[in-house]
């Protein structure tokens, strides 16, 4: 662990969403190793404060603040949270993620908000304000974690495939918007990530988890993704490696043969 006086973002408040387990957590502790100033937000407050935790007594700076995203108030009150704990903000990476399984006609309207507030809403309603206190603090970054199914459709998910669609467009106009205040906001779209909640997602769907290993034997580098290799591109657009660096699309996956 370094210190917020050394490593590649060093000082910087950064404020990651779905921080509590999987691709959220493994964002925060590694930002937080590099250095950085991490408010770890999410709905499951006994994991979210375990991860703060660890963070602190590995020798980093770390909260947990608690939210559901899909909530106004609640997004304006954790942006307002970090800011008022660390002094500052400067980077905001909304991990937090809905699926559902579904197409048009079989997705419940009920299921298609819960997606796309999850997934879309959340990201304009954190972004409105987080904007202007980065306005304030001469810049900032914002980091979108999205899906290979930005691009990617896939059947079945016609909610889910709807939502990165849109948070992709939302990024790069944001991207366009407030290029002038030295905001850059860029977008992370991971393919398949090995990760204890997917496995379990797989099994409340009724399949064997085993698939994941399948699907790591079937890929050309013999693994999956993990949340460190989501983590580093990260780390990347938050520091000031990228500071040039905005309405990019990283995508981070290899097609399998293996279709869920």
């Amino acid at each position: 662990m370094t210190t917020t006086e050394s490593g590649r973002v060093a000082g910087k408040v950064c404020l990651v969403t779905g921080g509590t387990s999987g691709i959220g957590e493994g964002i925060a502790r590694h930002l937080a190793a590099e250095g950085a100033r991490v408010v770890v937000a999410g709905r499951r407050v006994a994991l979210g404060e375990q991860v703060a935790a660890d963070i602190v007594a590995a020798g980093g700076q770390a909260i947990f603040l608690p939210v559901d995203v899909t909530d106004a108030g609640q997004c304006e009150r954790l942006v307002e949270g970090a800011h008022e704990h660390f002094g500052r903000l400067y980077s905001l990476v909304h991990n937090a993620g809905l699926s559902r399984r579904g197409t048009v006609i079989d997705t419940s309207l009920a299921d298609w908000h819960e997606v796309l507030d999850t997934n879309v809403t959340a990201a304009f309603l954190l972004a409105k304000s987080a904007i202007p206190l980065m306005q304030a603090g001469g810049g900032g970054s914002i980091v979108h974690i999205g899906s290979a199914h930005t691009a990617l459709p896939k059947r079945n998910m016609a909610a889910y495939c709807a939502s990165r669609g849109a948070l992709l467009m939302l990024s790069r106009q944001m991207a366009v918007e407030y290029i002038g205040d030295r905001i850059r906001v860029n977008v992370v779209n991971p393919g398949w990530v090995d990760t204890p909640g997917e496995r379990e997602l797989l099994t409340n769907l009724g399949q064997s988890p085993d698939v994941l290993d399948m699907a790591a034997r079937a890929n050309p580098f013999g693994r999956l993704l993990s949340p460190q290799d989501i983590a580093v591109f990260v780390t990347y657009l938050v520091s000031d490696e990228s500071q040039l660096v905005t309405g990019s699309v990283f995508d981070i996956h290899h097609e399998h043969p293996l279709v869920v």
